[in-house]
């Protein structure tokens, strides 16, 4: 006699950006399910951040018999299935039940190429579907996917919300920690439950998605000599400065595809991440290419 053991998702948590999914102008999340799985083969989330559960979730997540599986973009929760009946995991997962996942930073460059203000490098980011008791009516909650929504600046903790999160964690769990993803059973809102109201799985699982916004600059070219610019051109001068040209609307930072600057009837390169220079006179950003 032979035995299976057989497991379902529970939830997946899709983490994308721009930066590395969109082709030049071309948006991401407006290209075709065939468009978008060709960008997908060359994303991997591991190029901006270790995702892993928090100890103590870990703990639950073994005590429950679930598996933590991560993959090129985001994570996936499994649970174990009852024999008797596959639509209810293996062991009972209480309505007060949640995990913490941790997203520590590995890219320096994160804030240059993402549309997020730079002061918020010191706050610590919140993805969750239940709003913590510390925050407004308003913050946001994680979204499912297709949403289409992209994170800003209101996915950040106060003070007193960050304080108490991180008590929860080890110290080294804290070392470069970017953000939380933290998951209920039972969410804030019935559509984002992780199961329905009988406790069984939901059929299709619950899928969460977090998307990043690439970071629009102002790309500056400079040059050892003076040029000579036409208004057919799409960089002009910066303060009549003719060896620092400036493109005359800001242009997105792409990791893939090719962004057309013409400067008599030449195309200019594209700036990488690493040069990102904000200015705080004309509250503008500007990327820097030395020509």
């Amino acid at each position: 006699m032979t035995f299976s053991i057989k497991y379902k998702p529970l939830f997946q948590v899709n983490i994308l950006h721009k930066y590395y999914l969109n082709k030049g102008t071309q948006d991401y999340l407006t290209m075709s399910e065939a468009e978008q799985y060709k960008q997908l083969i060359c994303y991997n989330l591991s190029n901006l951040f270790t995702v892993l559960p928090s100890a103590k979730s870990r703990q639950k997540i073994d005590g429950h018999q679930l598996v933590f599986k991560t993959n090129t973009s985001g994570f996936i929760i499994w649970t174990k299935i009852s024999e008797s009946n596959e639509n209810f995991p293996f062991i009972s997962l209480a309505d007060d039940l949640e995990f913490t996942f941790l997203l520590k930073l590995k890219n320096h460059t994160f804030f240059n190429f993402s549309n997020l203000e730079f002061e918020s490098a010191d706050k610590l980011f919140f993805f969750s579907n239940k709003r913590l008791s510390t925050e407004s009516p308003t913050f946001p909650l994680i979204k499912k996917s297709g949403n289409n929504s992209t994170v800003n600046n209101n996915y950040t903790l106060n003070n007193q919300s960050a304080t108490n999160e991180l008590q929860e964690l080890t110290s080294a769990e804290r070392n470069n920690l970017f953000g939380l993803v933290k998951i209920h059973i039972k969410g804030s809102t019935p559509s984002l439950n992780v199961t329905n109201s009988q406790s069984k799985i939901r059929t299709p699982s619950q899928v969460f998605e977090i998307v990043f916004e690439n970071r629009k600059t102002i790309w500056r070219y400079i040059f050892n000599e003076d040029q000579v610019v036409e208004n057919t051109d799409d960089v002009k001068k910066e303060g009549g400065n003719a060896k620092h040209l400036i493109t005359k609307q800001s242009q997105p930072l792409t990791y893939c595809g090719f962004i057309s600057v013409e400067h008599g009837g030449v195309e200019l390169p594209n700036p990488d991440a690493s040069l990102v220079k904000p200015n705080s006179a004309n509250n503008k950003i500007y990327s820097e290419i030395y020509m």
